[in-house]
């Protein structure tokens, strides 16, 4: 190749690159974009809770989970959750406190093996409360708190534990009512 063929061909390759890049660029803000401006704030709507968790509506569980107590506090978590093993102590001290307040469960994703079952006792569960997730009731993050009351109405939900404000609004929650 003659050297301004070669030149040529770099420009076009360079060129083209840039044009991947920007391509590229686009589409990942044009797919990604509202959870950016979310999750830094500048969004002015807030981010979407699940509907199976919206407060007042009913939990798609089996009745029998909770209607033995006029109110019962679902934790959905794995034990091969990091941010569950984090919040274990914090879990640990919420099922000692709904003992006494009313139910306390837990359940897990569907095809969760033995270590899920030792997690919720270690928790302090018995292991007839530990109970598998049905597949209608999808799970977005774990751990996710669920209060209910006798009729599986919805008291308020809660989707990780670890910030400090978010455990003193589970506790007043469940004092509370």
């Amino acid at each position: 190749m003659t050297e301004s063929a070669d030149r040529l061909v770099r420009r076009a390759s360079v060129a083209a690159s840039a044009g991947l890049a920007l391509m590229l660029v686009a589409t990942v803000l044009y797919i990604g974009w509202p959870r950016v401006t979310s999750a830094l704030g500048l969004s002015s709507k807030p981010a979407p809770r699940p509907a199976a968790y919206a407060a007042g509506q009913t939990i798609d569980v089996p009745a029998a989970w909770y209607a033995d107590a006029p109110k019962t506090l679902v934790i959905f978590a794995r034990e091969s959750c990091a941010a569950c093993q984090r919040a274990q102590p914090f879990l640990a001290s919420l099922v000692s406190k709904m003992q006494g307040h009313g139910g306390v469960l837990m359940a897990h994703a569907p095809g969760a093996d033995a270590d899920d079952l030792k997690f919720g006792v270690s928790l302090g569960l018995p292991a007839d409360r530990v109970f598998i997730t049905p597949p209608n009731l999808r799970v977005h993050a774990t751990p996710t708190l669920v209060l209910v009351d006798a009729q599986g109405h919805i008291l308020d939900a809660w989707e990780g534990v670890a910030k400090d404000d978010v455990q003193a609004a589970i506790l007043k929650a469940i004092d509370a009512r």
